[in-house]
């Protein structure tokens, strides 16, 4: 990972490609620390350029034990993400190639997005059998249509950044590396050029009036026992398996 300053911007770089920018404990755990330790006005977060992969999303050996539900465990994913929205800072998401599972949300949870018109964002706990995270689902409907939101998570099929779906959701299209590069940079330019207070002020502000009100306790356990469920599954073990030995899964629903 790399990470420099230059004139109020902070750039972070993902570089594991052998990996494929897993977001692995290590990684989100560098990630983190780049982000809570920058004291800069815009912050951009992306991948080498020219990847086929932004990031591959979670490392699934770092999922707890088979039928743990890990709402009860704050992932390190789940951390960096909290960092950015904290952060007193707009954080632009760059993105060419790949955005997949946890990445997606990833690279949604930022203030703003660009990306390459080729780029793709799938969100894939369907094709394991996982149940997602309320809060990754909150962070998907805040960034995207409900529709959208809806065939991310039904159909596990990456959408590419100049989908309809995605309109209003990708603040700048480049037809290339080098155009994401020069379009980012000059919109984070732009930014910390501007009053950084009321930047921050603004910030906070729409995190507070997009984020989800609690939801009533028989609402809540009913999800609790539905992720409960799924996460004690057959499936959720057929979905593991058959990843890691590079196979469809055959999921029985039980």
């Amino acid at each position: 990972m790399a990470v420099t300053d230059c004139d109020g911007v902070r750039t972070v770089t993902m570089s594991h490609p052998e990996r494929r920018n897993a977001l692995s404990e290590v990684l989100s755990a560098e990630l983190v620390a780049a982000v809570m330790s920058a004291r800069c006005r815009v912050l951009i977060l992306r991948a080498e350029p020219g990847v086929t992969t932004w990031s591959a999303g979670h490392d699934v050996d770092d999922l707890p034990g088979e039928g743990v539900d890990p709402i009860t465990w704050i992932s390190p994913v789940e951390r960096l993400v909290q960092a950015i929205v904290a952060a007193p800072f707009p954080a632009i998401a760059v993105v060419e190639g790949g955005a997949w599972g946890a990445a997606c949300n990833l690279a949604l949870a930022c203030d703003l997005l660009v990306a390459t018109r080729t780029a793709t964002f799938a969100i894939t706990p369907a094709r394991l059998g996982v149940p997602y995270h309320p809060d990754g689902v909150v962070q998907i409907l805040a960034a995207v249509p409900a529709n959208a939101a809806r065939e991310m998570l039904f159909s596990a099929q990456p959408l590419a950044a100049d989908s309809p779906l995605l309109a209003g959701t990708v603040n700048r299209l480049a037809e290339s590396s080098a155009e994401l590069t020069a379009i980012s940079e000059k919109l984070a330019q732009r930014i910390a050029s501007l009053a950084p207070l009321s930047i921050r002020s603004m910030k906070a502000e729409i995190n507070a009036l997009l984020g989800a009100a609690e939801s009533d306790p028989e609402t809540r356990l009913r999800l609790e026992e539905l992720r409960r469920t799924a996460w004690e599954s057959d499936d959720l073990r057929e979905g593991l398996t058959a990843f890691r030995e590079r196979r469809a899964p055959h999921f029985e629903g039980r």
